[in-house]
């Protein structure tokens, strides 16, 4: 299982290196260009801005942060996987869109705030949390990229032999990757519903 799981992350290279340049992409139009996304921008900060406010209602606001980034975090990035199955669409669009947001409160803390502000508010948690998204958004690219190769592979005998292998081996290398997506993820949640928390808390 090792094995295989070492030779579907070098086969990855190029999903991942995809998926970086995505979210990237959407971190530059959301600093740049976030009049032309506003709509989308808003309705997002407002569904952000009722959960912080339902938390902070709570008697322990800290454990509920934590359960509500550990769910949130890990429910979308094993689910967008497996909705790579629409051809890679969707972990494409959750990439720019999540990308979209970041930038935009990037801008907008930096512009508020300071540089520093932003950098005790992302960096701690995010060093971990937008890799592990990003790696789960490769996964689900590669699934969307191997729905396109069945149609390929019914065309000869050939192909679908080598369709098969190539998709038995993805297949028994989710088990491991989602281990990995869940851990990484618990523990950005922990840095983010603790030390993040201490550092942008008002004092």
């Amino acid at each position: 299982m090792l094995r295989n799981m070492m030779l579907q992350f070098r086969l990855m290279k190029h999903y991942f290196i995809a998926s970086a340049l995505v979210f990237i992409t959407g971190m530059v139009l959301g600093m740049g260009f976030s009049d032309q996304f506003q709509s989308f921008i808003e309705t997002q900060l407002k569904g952000l801005e009722q959960l912080s406010q339902s938390i902070n209602d709570k008697a322990n606001p800290q454990w509920s942060l934590f359960w509500l980034i550990f769910w949130n975090n890990v429910s979308k990035s094993l689910l967008i996987i497996g909705l790579g199955v629409f051809f890679g669409i969707l972990p494409l669009f959750f990439l720019l869109s999540n990308g979209l947001l970041l930038g935009y409160v990037v801008a907008v803390s930096t512009e508020k705030q300071s540089i520093i502000y932003v950098i005790k508010a992302i960096l701690p948690h995010g060093i971990i949390e937008i890799p592990a998204v990003i790696f789960a958004c490769a996964f689900g690219l590669r699934l969307g990229v191997l729905v396109l190769k069945s149609f390929g592979a019914l065309t000869s005998p050939t192909r679908s032999t080598k369709f098969k292998e190539e998709f038995r081996s993805y297949a028994k290398a989710l088990v491991p990757v989602f281990v990995i997506i869940v851990v990484t993820l618990t523990a950005a949640a922990l840095i983010e519903s603790t030390f993040t928390y201490w550092l942008v808390k008002p004092q």
